[in-house]
């Protein structure tokens, strides 16, 4: 059985991240969501020396997506810090991506109240809102019906409309994400196709045709 070409891999630092995350870039990027390996860690250190680890054994680029786990700008800034520079020792700056999402990735879901009631199926008091501040991952999963399969990130965002889905691609959580693996993505298709006519040549935008 041939081996599936991945062409840039996303690190997360649990199954629930890596299942949230396959499905946004499905609902993304399609077929071309195949050629991303996201992969889950057993935590956030996990994640990060994992990522080192894979850049400088193969070097795909690499996007690592982790929380800050503090609503501090100015500690999240100092990780960053620490982290890129140990990143930058394994591969060139371009070849990787970190996000801290402060304090966790599910926080953006807390952001919009009505998108968080469309998830959960009822309304959510202010109280819960704000309790979610500094956990926002315990207080999400407390919200969520008991999944069925999986670790409930399927069925969560089936509930969600395609303007949801618009906000959350770009929020400031998983905007850098998605135009990371764009131009990474971008990079590996095959140059625009050359056509004539007459003296006339013009190239089509291989990306604007696959839309």
């Amino acid at each position: 059985m041939k081996a599936r070409q991945v062409s840039v891999r996303v690190m997360t630092e649990n199954e629930f991240d890596k299942e949230l995350i396959e499905s946004l870039l499905a609902r993304r990027f399609g077929k071309q969501a195949r050629d991303i390996d996201v992969r889950a860690a057993l935590g956030k250190q996990d994640a990060w020396q994992g990522a080192y680890s894979l850049l400088a054994y193969k070097p795909i680029p690499t996007a690592i997506i982790v929380d800050a786990d503090t609503i501090d700008r100015e500690l999240t800034d100092e990780q960053l810090v620490d982290i890129e520079y140990l990143l930058g020792t394994s591969a060139p700056r371009h070849m990787w991506l970190l996000v801290l999402a402060q304090p966790e990735v599910e926080a953006v879901f807390f952001s919009d109240p009505a998108m968080l009631e469309r998830i959960v199926g009822r309304k959510v008091s202010e109280l819960e809102i704000a309790r979610a501040a500094l956990c926002p991952r315990a207080a999400l999963q407390k919200l969520l019906p008991k999944p069925r399969s999986g670790h409930g990130a399927k069925q969560m965002l089936k509930k969600l409309s395609d303007s949801d889905f618009e906000k959350l691609l770009v929020s400031e959580t998983f905007r850098p994400l998605i135009e990371f693996l764009h131009r990474q993505l971008s990079a590996k298709q095959p140059p625009p196709r050359i056509h004539r006519s007459g003296d006339a040549h013009f190239a089509r935008d291989s990306f604007s045709r696959s839309r």
